[in-house]
């Protein structure tokens, strides 16, 4: 009996660490904090990351895969300013996701 009660706290405590990794509010500052969680990942294409980079053509657009959502988003990027075409939004999770790769991008190039 102990011991299901200690697995049952695991599995409780495993699952509040995945719904930690989620995005909850689709801003940014999540998009930004999912970008961090991506670049310092092993497994760059890992299913547990919540938006990873399939695509990213400097100036132009970004593909990446939201693996909340399991769905492919495409990031317009027009006059510098990204924009969301699933969201419909310039402030979501993913506009954040690749304004974070277009400034590492540009730190390289000053670099």
């Amino acid at each position: 009996m102990r011991g299901d009660s200690a697995g049952l706290s695991e599995s409780r405590v495993g699952k509040a660490r995945k719904g930690s990794l989620g995005i909850r509010n689709n801003n940014l500052d999540e998009g930004i904090s999912t970008f961090g969680l991506w670049l310092n990942a092993e497994n760059k294409k890992s299913l547990s990351i919540p938006i990873i980079m399939k695509e990213f053509v400097e100036g132009r657009r970004a593909v990446l895969q939201d693996n909340l959502s399991q769905k492919e988003i495409v990031v317009n990027i027009v006059e510098g300013i990204p924009f969301c075409n699933e969201c419909r939004s310039n402030d979501c999770a993913h506009v954040g996701f690749v304004i974070c790769t277009e400034q590492l991008t540009n730190r390289s190039k000053i670099e």
